[in-house]
């Protein structure tokens, strides 16, 4: 097996439930994955006691709470009401998992209302070493987490997130790593499935060369590029903002399957690009309140950018107040130049043989 990685690249999402608040473009690509993730739990084995559901990367967990409630009710209708079912939220140890467990307990979408025999825990660990005991999981669940690169492979120039430069060796290092990562997160979770056990994994994608995050991810650096030129960051402090997220096309993720069909017992049961509605876009057509649209996008990307662009600026630096400048400026750009997020994304379902 590759290598077990230790380490991430990136931060944590935005604690004290920010990221709870504000992932609504989250939410809305997975309200579009509920069909395909109703026909896997009603197809993936529901053998063995405890069921064991895992939620990899579950961040804070209101975005958990729908799929997690869908595996459960699905579950309790092919087995029995007395079958013990265990959830597993897993993300990394500087995760706010008291967001999550808040949620359990108060939020009123919570999986636990009205459940019985449903064991929620965490797991506070890089998904790119083992979770689980060989054979525990019986369905799997992983949405926005594997466009983050397991290390930055480089740090580029022209742009503050590596997936969107256009410099060659940068753009040959974000393909090999992403490659790598994928490789490794399918060795690792193909040992963690029970036999039957069914995966569902959706993550940034990019559809004839385009991935839908060059506008807002645009402006960001813009911002930054802005407060550069006005001293506030050097040259070489540009270059240290970096975002490690890359975007995967559909011929990204068959690579592995592509010789036999499948890889590390897994078989590649469904891939598709899906275009995640922009949940803020109505509301701003009715209102036309442009720096309304302006502030939901930017506590959106604040939400899961600030952590990882507060760790690359230097320890002597003020972080907060030169992170606060730059979202400001960025939200001022959205507000001066509004226009429709509706990014990629890339699905499959994963089943254990």
């Amino acid at each position: 097996m590759t290598q077990i990685k230790e380490q991430s690249a990136h931060a944590a999402m935005q604690g004290s439930g920010f990221y709870n608040e504000n992932s609504a473009l989250q939410a809305s690509g997975i309200s579009l994955l509920m069909p395909l993730w109703s026909q896997v739990c009603e197809t993936a084995s529901c053998l063995g006691e405890p069921l064991t559901v895992a939620d990899y990367a579950s961040s804070q967990g209101r975005n958990s709470m729908l799929p997690v409630r869908v595996a459960i009710e699905t579950l309790r209708r092919r087995t029995t009401p007395a079958t013990p079912i265990e959830i597993f939220h897993t993300d990394l140890p500087s995760n706010d998992f008291s967001a999550l467990f808040r949620a359990l307990e108060y939020d009123t979408s919570s999986y636990l209302a009205n459940s019985s025999q449903v064991f929620p825990a965490a797991i506070g660990m890089n998904y790119f070493r083992p979770l689980f005991a060989a054979g525990r999981v019986n369905l799997g669940w992983n949405t926005f987490s594997l466009q983050w690169l397991s290390k930055g492979p480089l740090k580029p120039s022209d742009h503050m997130v590596s997936g969107l430069s256009q410099l060659d060796e940068i753009v040959a290092a974000v393909h090999l790593q992403q490659a790598e990562d994928w490789t490794l997160f399918l060795e690792l979770r193909a040992h963690e499935m029970r036999s039957g056990a069914k995966l569902l994994t959706a993550f940034t994608g990019k559809a004839n060369g385009v991935s839908g995050w060059e506008w807002l991810c645009g402006e960001l650096w813009a911002a930054a590029q802005e407060m550069g030129r006005e001293g506030s960051f050097s040259a070489d402090e540009l270059v240290q903002l970096s975002i490690p997220i890359g975007f995967r096309t559909v011929d990204d993720i068959t690579v592995p399957f592509a010789a036999t069909g499948n890889f590390a017992d897994l078989e590649l049961e469904h891939v598709e690009y899906l275009k995640i509605p922009d949940p803020f876009w109505d509301d701003f057509q009715k209102s036309g309140d442009h720096r309304l649209l302006a502030q939901r996008h930017c506590d959106l990307t604040r939400a899961w950018a600030a952590p990882t662009l507060m760790e690359s600026i230097a320890s002597n630096r003020n972080h907060a107040e030169l992170i606060a400048m730059m979202f400001s400026r960025f939200e001022t750009r959205i507000a001066a130049n509004p226009r429709k997020h509706e990014p990629w994304m890339a699905v499959c379902v994963l089943a254990k043989r």
